[in-house]
């Protein structure tokens, strides 16, 4: 059932990079970060009062506070940010390196050993990514690389703190408290957001409503559900999938073809997931 519930989770979140091309159209990129995360705080505040969450522990005040900065606040504006200035394959393919930095901190923390056929599959899983989405003849290494790749250990981080609160906090008790906490800094923003939002169509706000409640409320509440009966590693290690479903969610939705490469790395991501998996039963 959790591994159904990630994969369920990987094309929520697949979902949300043809609707944030979409969006950006009418709008800059931090407007639409703060206003999807003002969304998505609001649904998680609906759902707290509905599921009767309950105020945290004095104790995790600080891994939770931990947990919506990084998982939420400066994930969403580092990515954002770096993507401005590199290509969306480069991203994806940075973004692609979560599970490593997951496994790493993983084992640094919470005691996770991965097999060597379970580190092989993640790193052919990496390498799929990389030929589907990278131009490596026009590959740079600049600030933005070093944004989005900031992004990519904030994730890392944000799933192993998740792991350790799951063992005292049901999965929406912490996506409603991450939530929140991560929308909070995005309140000095709120002036000019309150002014670009101007520019949105109905069909803008329509979209931008979905990538708050559903890819981050929904999404981040489910993969809380998956990582509690999951390694943390092997839950990051899914996210590999992302890329491939995001291109052709893309292809259908938005009229973007994905390169021909995609029928080379994706079965090679299909089979280093699915190698991680046969090491992990």
């Amino acid at each position: 059932m959790a591994y159904a519930i990630m994969t369920f989770t990987v094309v929520i979140w697949a979902s949300s990079f043809a609707a944030i091309r979409f969006v950006l159209r009418q709008t800059d990129s931090m407007t639409m970060t703060a206003l999807r995360l003002f969304a998505a705080a609001a649904f998680m505040i609906f759902m707290a009062g509905l599921l009767r969450v309950p105020i945290p522990q004095r104790r995790d005040w600080g891994p939770l506070a931990a947990a919506g900065l990084l998982g939420f606040s400066v994930y969403h504006y580092l990515l954002n940010w770096g993507s401005e200035t590199v290509t969306a394959g480069q991203a994806s393919f940075i973004i692609a390196t979560i599970p490593i930095w997951t496994a790493l901190l993983a084992w640094r923390f919470l005691g996770e050993q991965l097999s060597p056929r379970n580190w092989a599959g993640l790193f052919l899983g990496l390498v799929g990514v990389g030929v589907m989405s990278v131009d490596f003849s026009d590959l740079t290494l600049g600030t933005g690389s070093f944004l989005v790749l900031g992004s990519a250990l904030c994730a890392g981080a944000n799933i192993v703190i998740s792991k350790d609160l799951l063992s005292r906090y049901r999965a929406v008790d912490i996506t409603a408290y991450a939530a929140i906490i991560g929308a909070l800094p995005f309140l000095l923003h709120l002036p000019w957001t309150w002014t670009a939002s101007a520019d949105l169509d109905g069909w803008g706000w329509a979209v931008l409503i979905y990538l708050g409640v559903i890819p981050i409320g929904i999404g981040y509440w489910l993969s809380s559900i998956a990582l509690a009966a999951l390694p943390a590693s092997r839950v990051s290690q899914m996210l590999l999938l992302v890329p491939p479903m995001a291109a052709i969610i893309a292809w259908v939705t938005i009229d973007e073809p994905p390169s021909t490469m995609l029928f080379i790395g994706g079965p090679m991501i299909l089979l280093g997931v699915w190698l991680g998996r046969k090491s992990a039963t």
